[in-house]
């Protein structure tokens, strides 16, 4: 059978994705399954309440998943087309050369979910089941996990505080560890992946025999673990320092994502000639608005639906080609739609102060693919893309 793949949702449908997710979050369950992740060195930032009568698993749980639904209450909702996913994957291609600066945030608090997944990585079920008690796999099956939405909110160790005592955050990853410095500013952000683990496997894939025999299915699990919560689940999270640079990222992992979020953030932020994108607000509906206010979310419902800007969209036959070619695991890798890659240009933002370096500098996007005037069709070869909004067929 077909792997099961990602399908992006209604963008109607985020208010009630969050609406889950903050349920969840509440739950006995997600401090648990968080409290496993803590134990078996998945989390990236680490809280730890010296003093207290708690593990320190158990008391860094509670922080995480309370800090991560307050973050979640306050999130403005944002849906990346496919297209647009495309474009910020094609541009991400190299880091962004700017500093990571704040008033690149489309808002203070948010969550996008994108049309494509921006990046996965690959585990072998083996490595998943060791020290379980279904620590026997029965095959060697490789399980790939998409990554298809991301949370951010500016960040401080200040944010967080508790009357037992002070909050210490240590990071580690990418064979680095320490504690994050008081004064640190920044933005965190969490990577969220479908629910479902085995979702990407055929339903008769066997994957483990208990001690009893009994052979565990990829279908079996996921009966049992994909209808109850929510769409997304938690996957990994990360900081962005303020003002720090961007270098080159491991495949496959949160700082490659981050280049591609960011990379979408300035994408959304270019204007004028330099427009690449075009947002349309989709306002909550009443009953959903008053659901929200009881649950104590303070951001406004809407959702704000992200798409390449007409005068930069490829066609749809080149699009549709992409799509089928796409696994839906992992980030596409389109062959129609962006020809030629757009490229980043390191623009100085006052030229009279570049010589005693007293200037500011910010990456633009430039659209490599367009030759000639602005708006003429795109030639390769013998085809031509004609860009406008919806052209019904390449000519």
């Amino acid at each position: 059978m077909t792997a099961t793949r990602w399908e992006p949702p209604d963008p109607r449908q985020l208010p009630e994705w969050r609406a889950e997710l903050l349920d969840y979050l509440s739950s006995d369950v997600a401090t648990t399954t968080m409290r496993g992740a803590l134990s078996a060195g998945r989390c990236t930032i680490v809280p730890t309440v010296p003093g207290v009568d708690a593990s320190a698993e158990s008391i860094g749980a509670i922080l995480l998943t309370r800090s991560e639904h307050d973050r979640l209450s306050k999130a403005e909702l944002y849906y990346a087309t496919p297209d647009m996913t495309a474009l910020a994957l094609a541009a991400a291609a190299t880091p962004p050369t700017e500093r990571m600066t704040l008033r690149r945030l489309p808002s203070e608090n948010g969550l996008i979910v994108f049309g494509e997944p921006i990046g996965g990585y690959t585990e072998d079920v083996a490595a998943v089941f060791a020290g379980t008690v279904a620590g026997k796999s029965t095959a060697p099956t490789l399980i790939t996990t998409p990554i298809v939405a991301v949370s951010w909110s500016t960040w401080s160790p200040q944010a967080v505080t508790l009357d037992q005592g002070s909050v210490r955050w240590t990071f580690r990853g990418q064979g680095r560890a320490g504690a994050l410095p008081p004064d640190f500013r920044g933005v965190w952000l969490t990577f969220w992946s479908p629910r479902g683990m085995f979702s990407g496997l055929a339903p008769e894939t066997e994957i483990a025999t208990m001690p009893d025999g009994t052979v565990i299915t990829a279908g079996t699990i996921d009966a049992t673990t994909a209808p109850h919560g929510p769409v997304l689940g938690w996957d990994n999270e990360m900081l962005l320092r303020e003002g720090a640079a961007f270098g080159a990222a491991v495949p496959d992992t949160t700082a490659l994502w981050s280049h591609v979020l960011y990379t979408a953030w300035q994408l959304m932020a270019h204007d004028g000639k330099n427009q690449w994108a075009e947002v349309e607000d989709v306002p909550r509906a009443r009953a959903g608005a008053k659901r929200d206010r009881r649950q104590g979310i303070t951001g406004s419902g809407a959702v704000r639906i992200v798409r390449v800007h007409p005068g930069r969209r490829p066609s749809p036959k080149a699009a549709a080609e992409d799509a089928e070619a796409s696994t839906g695991r992992r980030e596409p890798q389109w062959s129609c739609r962006w020809p030629v890659r757009p490229y980043r240009r390191n623009t100085c933002l006052n030229p009279r102060a570049h010589q005693d370096g007293g200037c500011d500098h910010e990456d633009r996007i430039v659209p490599g693919h367009i030759k000639g005037p602005e708006g003429a069709p795109l030639r390769t070869g013998s085809t031509v893309h004609l860009w406008d909004r919806q052209p019904a067929a390449e000519a």
